[in-house]
Order: structure tokens, then sequence, then C-alpha cells
């Protein structure tokens, strides 16, 4: 059985097996990051750049906002391969010309997800910010 979430007016994701649960009582590691993203909303292709990544979300370069509580797919190209999420967007804040976007992980795919958690594991040998 597949289920599915709605996105935008028209758009269905399936709602996938892997659910990320931040842990109140520790903060997830965040790793700073360049790399092109592409956000997928409302049936359109949105491109940001991926700042800083985490097992719970990540922060985005945009060059327009997007309103808190809108879910999107996002999919990135990870040293371990091709990733797709569910994402939701929480307050941007302005940076110069350009926004932060801020995103929390809703789901992934079990293969997906096993794909970021060793791109992370690879990222986090190198850099880590707190």
């Amino acid at each position: 059985m597949v289920m599915f979430v709605a996105v935008g007016e028209d758009a269905m994701l399936p709602l996938m097996a892997h659910f990320p649960h931040p842990h109140a009582s520790s903060r997830a590691p965040r790793v700073c990051v360049a790399t092109s993203i592409s956000f997928s909303l409302e049936g359109k292709q949105i491109q940001g750049t991926l700042q800083i990544v985490s097992t719970t979300g990540g922060l985005a370069r945009m060059a327009q906002p997007l309103k808190p509580g809108i879910l999107a797919e996002i999919s990135l190209h990870a040293s371990a391969g091709q990733v797709s999420a569910v994402v939701q967007f929480l307050r941007p804040r302005r940076q110069g010309h350009s926004f932060a976007q801020p995103f929390q992980f809703l789901a992934f795919g079990d293969d997906d997800y096993a794909r970021f958690d060793r791109s992370l594991q690879i990222l986090r040998a190198g850099q880590q910010v707190n």
C-alpha cells in the first residue's frame, strides 16, 4: 500500500518510509556544503544552493522566499548518490539579495535515507559546524 501526501494544489508525493525525529536534548550535527539542489513545488522546479545540512533539515540559499509550512520534494546529488525527500519549509531570512530558506526533512524512502546518511558521514569526517 502506498500513501500519498498532498503538496500544493494538484501535486501528490508518496509518503515515504523513513521519518527523521529530532532529539530535543541534543542538536543534530550540521555540516557546511555548497551544492545545487532542486525543490519540486506545485509542478515547478525551484533551484537553490544547499549551504548547511543535518539529519533533521538544512538551509538553502534561494532567489525568492517560500512561505513557512509549504511542503515540497527535495532532490540533491550527494556523494553516495541521488537523494529525494519530502521537506517542509520554515521561516526564511533575507541575506543580501537572496534568502536563507531553512527546511526540515519530513520523510525519506529507505534507499534515499541510506544514501543520505552515508553522505553525511563522509561530510562529517571533513568538517562540522555547531
